[in-house]
């Protein structure tokens, strides 16, 4: 990923949250308490990114309606909800693909 596909990214999933009116992602856990992703070549809920992989289960509230909504979102949409980046690797193939120094 370049810098300005990770651009277009974050544009992608700050318009499904505004558009979806959630402010976060959270997963569904089973009766255990874990949550384990699940494979699909389905195109991301959150950032409709069509590659295939893993996937987990999610919710959101939406104050507005007063609802909880449920997605299938990538394993990228859900590290980003949870901590506003990428993850490590991703991001440091970012800044050398930018000529940043690590």
């Amino acid at each position: 990923m370049n810098k300005n596909e990770y651009e277009d990214y974050k544009q992608a999933v700050d318009i499904f949250f505004k558009k979806e009116g959630i402010n976060d992602l959270n997963a569904i856990t089973d009766d255990d308490g874990y949550y384990e992703p699940y494979f699909s070549s389905i195109n991301c809920d959150c950032c409709n990114r069509s590659l295939a992989g893993d996937r987990y289960k999610c919710n959101s509230y939406n104050a507005e309606y007063k609802e909880i909504y449920e997605y299938s979102v990538c394993m990228d949409c859900y590290y980003y909800a949870e901590y506003g980046h990428l993850d490590d690797v991703t991001m440091d193939e970012i800044a050398w693909n930018n000529g940043e120094e690590l």
